[in-house]
């Protein structure tokens, strides 16, 4: 693993820990959560940021046979207080002050917990509920000096249906539920995708996605465990365009937001180049994107226009990709929310070939995916070796494999409806297949939108198409029981920015959201999105909200997911105006 020092706030010399260095660590987390009354079995909670601590106090859970679970570091007290509760966590690790705080307002709801363990920052005097990771780690190291079978027997009585970790979902329709996934649900994952990538020794991995979530958790803390990778640490989500040149990762994943950031970050760097560059640029990028389409079509590419394609990548191309960080990328993947195939196209373009993969917290991770050798963009890909992917009456997509999770922790009722008596899976995601057998994710079950009359309309493709315009950062498609939809928006700091100064407008971003030139621009956005759409399924009207979404309103999920019921019950107002006419 590398990372830079917490203290260091800039770009400079990466730390590394070797693996005899992580493998001791482990140990002595496992000797020193043995030592505080941890037994096997027992739960313990990780609240902290992606950070080499993270995964030396999850490897050490898992060695002391113990259960590790993640709660992400966006989270609020109340939030914090119903996790730990509910899974029965008797010890927490925290990375500072500020989420030590959180768990010391909601200390007293929570009886079982026994002990908290902080990264940055010494315990309070007096107070034996606080232990520094430093003295947890000598604790360990003492006890595995003392007796090292007593730490290593309890790792080595786990057996593979053993419950390895509680993940709890985002819950974006309804409290969170504690998703239980075994050490057969892991490993079995792990064995079906590194074939499928050719990830091995040595691949490179940048951690910043919330490493709470499954899909992060597997990439960066699990895969390199099992194929001696390397995962770099991210100083922070903020800084991962800076921190990407110096990994130069061989395998990245990241979320459709951040693609986008990245592909705005290139068009920004080019807008700052001469006319003769950026023309250059621009017939490169309309080469690929052509080769792109035929390629999707299984069309003929013309060859005098590859061979200059193929001329523009050895230069421009290698530009470009050398300037995000990505030129030894060999895997490139976008999940956890729905990706526009424009955006998909347009990394293909420049010689980076981004996959789509499907997969929720309850798969563990990954269950359909493209392959570097047969991409259909606008699908998932098709289902993962040893997974089986079928579509319901109701279109639902329904999944069985070794990834299926056990259930849900205390759920009797929610497992049943998770996982039928044939052992199928309902995701509640919808789909289909296309001619080649890729899936088509359609939309949530929960998410579809009944009108007045009658119709189903399942928004997600709408909003996709409309965030694909830069302006918009997030969209939330509305009409539930009325005669037509709508959509209320959210407006990317950035792009309003640059707009602004395109078209010379002063005041504040608030201000400009009333803007009848941009509201005008949006219009005609709207309007050609509606194009593809039948007359039900066309965006009649809009609102621009004053301020984005965010995780701490409760708007979005840690992984940016929108809260539907909250954005609703936020925003009623807003809602009832659009439909005070009918």
């Amino acid at each position: 693993m590398r990372h830079l020092p917490a203290e260091r706030t800039t770009q400079g010399e990466w730390g590394v820990v070797t693996w005899a260095e992580y493998l001791l660590a482990a140990r002595q987390i496992a000797g020193g959560l043995a030592e505080i009354g941890v037994n096997p079995g027992g739960r313990v909670a990780i609240l902290a940021g992606n950070r080499v601590e993270w995964h030396l106090a999850d490897l050490g859970t898992l060695c002391n046979a113990s259960v590790t679970v993640p709660v992400y570091p966006t989270s609020s007290p109340s939030q914090i207080a119903y996790i730990l509760g509910h899974a029965e966590v008797e010890a927490c690790f925290v990375d500072n002050r500020v989420q030590l705080a959180k768990l010391i307002q909601v200390r007293d709801l929570l009886p079982r917990l026994k002990r908290v363990i902080i990264t940055d920052g010494a315990r309070r005097a007096g107070d034996a509920f606080v232990v520094a990771l430093d003295a947890l780690r000598a604790a360990g190291a003492d006890r595995l000096r003392q007796d090292a079978d007593s730490v290593d027997e309890r790792s080595r009585q786990l057996q593979p249906e053993d419950l390895a970790t509680i993940v709890y979902t985002s819950g974006t329709s309804g409290p969170s539920k504690g998703t239980m996934l075994s050490h057969s649900n892991i490993m079995w994952s792990l064995r079906k995708v590194t074939p499928v990538y050719e990830i091995g020794e040595g691949d490179r991995l940048l951690s910043f996605l919330p490493l709470s979530h499954i899909a992060e958790r597997m990439m960066s803390d699990f895969l390199p465990i099992a194929v001696a990778g390397e995962t770099w640490f991210a100083r922070n989500l903020a800084t991962v365009a800076e921190d990407l040149p110096a990994c130069r990762p061989t395998v990245f994943l990241a979320v459709p937001r951040l693609w986008e950031k990245l592909r705005e970050s290139i068009e920004g760097h080019v807008r700052a180049q001469t006319f003769p560059v950026r023309a250059a640029v621009q017939r490169y990028i309309d080469l690929g994107l052509r080769n792109v389409a035929l390629e999707q079509e299984g069309s003929p590419i013309n060859r005098s226009a590859l061979a200059v394609y193929r001329a523009l990548d050895l230069t421009i191309g290698s530009v470009l990709r050398q300037t995000l960080g990505l030129d030894q990328a060999r895997v490139l993947v976008t999940t956890a929310a729905p990706a526009h195939p424009e955006l998909i196209s347009w990394f293909h373009a420049i010689g980076l070939p981004l996959l789509q993969l499907y997969g929720l917290t309850e798969g563990c991770g990954p269950t359909a995916a493209n392959r570097t050798t047969q991409v259909r963009i606008g699908t998932v890909g098709t289902a993962l070796p040893g997974m089986s992917v079928a579509i319901a009456d109701d279109d639902e997509i329904l999944l069985k494999g070794g990834n299926v999770c056990l259930g849900y922790l205390n759920d009797p009722d929610a497992t049943a409806e998770l996982i039928d008596a044939d052992g199928w899976m309902h995701t509640g995601d919808t789909g289909a297949f296309d001619a080649d057998g890729s899936l088509r994710i359609l939309g949530r079950k929960k998410d579809i939108i009944i009108t007045a009359a009658g119709e189903n309309i399942a928004p997600e493709a709408i909003e996709v198409d409309l965030t694909n315009y830069p302006l918009i950062s997030e969209a939330v498609v509305i009409g539930e029981g009325h005669r037509y939809l709508a959509a209320l928006l959210t407006l990317d700091p950035d792009a309003l920015t640059r707009w602004a100064r395109q078209h010379t407008k002063l005041g504040d971003l608030e201000a400009l959201t009333a803007d009848p030139d941009l509201l005008s621009e949006i219009q005609a956005v709207i309007d050609q999105v509606n194009t593809k759409r039948s007359h039900a399924e066309s965006i009649r009207k809009f609102r621009v909200l004053a301020h984005v979404l965010t995780a701490e309103d409760g708007e979005l999920t840690p992984t940016m997911k929108v809260k539907r019921s909250i954005v609703y019950e936020h925003h009623s107002e807003v809602i009832n105006q659009i439909y005070a006419n009918g």
